[in-house]
């Protein structure tokens, strides 16, 4: 497997992650309202991942293969937005002191960062 294969696929494991997680949220918010140690932490494994996936996409742009993207300055901004958006979001909303709010406040987060995953996808192909 190439390491272009590997980016596409740690990508489409990021977009199912995130959309999983902006679910999770919502089920949250109505359920009693409070993110819980679980969700934060897969809040974090999602980072991760995004992080992974952008240290990669920025190895196979240094060794050339940016040239290759129709729009690769385009590409990289929707990765930059990707990796800031989590750790952002959660910086600004976690001084909310209503739970239920914060918890809808970070899944709007994630169902943004689940568009731009989708977006950045898109412009690659």
């Amino acid at each position: 497997m190439s390491l272009v294969e590997i980016h596409s696929r740690l990508a489409d494991t990021a977009s199912l992650f995130i959309g999983i997680l902006t679910v999770w949220a919502i089920y949250l918010r109505f359920r009693g309202g409070k993110l819980d140690g679980g969700w934060i932490g897969a809040a974090v494994v999602g980072e991760l991942l995004i992080v992974g996936q952008g240290l990669l996409g920025g190895y196979l742009y240094l060794i050339g293969l940016g040239a290759v993207l129709p729009r690769p300055f385009m590409h990289i901004l929707y990765g930059v937005v990707a990796v800031l958006t989590l750790p952002a979001a959660y910086g600004y909303f976690s001084n909310l002191e209503d739970d239920r709010v914060k918890t809808m406040a970070m899944a709007l987060a994630c169902a943004f960062l689940w568009g731009i995953l989708q977006r950045a996808s898109y412009v690659a192909h």
